[in-house]
């Protein structure tokens, strides 16, 4: 596993963004590009274009600064992520689940799994499975092609259709 910091406030699995995987994933081609191209669009120089995960100690994504679900956390004595917060689900994280973005679709599952078995057990689940079942290589949500073995449809990342509803299963039972 790598890391507890890659558990996201809002349930997110952080080790999943297309970001941090492309920031530690050294042999993915045109990554030069990836960073310039997103530099560009952002508007700011291109080594801030990276982040470690919203609860780590280091730079944490342009879009992910200013979350209103981590300032929430913040402001709640003995609260870290949703899953420890005694208001879950509330309002915040109802819109940012049900705000048409792919990935988002899973907090309120994720944070459901990680009250029912732990944080540090549903990392490890979500480790496993982002990881390419063909090489080992850990992927990002969006992933259809592994970029090591060129494995097509390589892990048991939720697949979302366009419709926005998922194809295959969220985590294992």
């Amino acid at each position: 596993m790598e890391g507890e910091h890659l558990g996201a406030v809002c349930g997110l699995y952080c080790g999943a963004c297309t970001l941090y995987r492309a920031r530690h994933d050294k042999d993915r081609k045109g990554l030069e590009e990836f960073f310039q191209n997103l530099a560009e669009r952002w508007n700011v120089p291109v080594e801030e274009v990276t982040c470690e995960g919203c609860l780590s100690d280091g730079p944490v994504a342009l879009y992910c600064r200013d979350c209103k679900i981590k300032q929430c956390a913040a402001e709640k004595e003995g609260v870290t992520r949703c899953s420890d917060c005694p208001d879950f689900p509330c309002d915040i994280i109802t819109s940012f689940n049900n705000d048409g973005v792919a990935h988002h679709s899973e907090v309120l599952k994720n944070v459901r799994r990680q009250q029912k078995i732990g944080t540090y057990e549903w990392l490890q689940e979500e480790y496993e499975r982002i990881r390419c079942q063909y090489c080992g290589v850990s992927l990002d949500w969006y992933a259809r092609t592994c970029h090591r073995c060129g494995t097509k449809n390589p892990s048991t990342i939720t697949s979302m259709a366009r419709d926005g509803t998922s194809m295959q299963p969220h985590y294992r039972a």
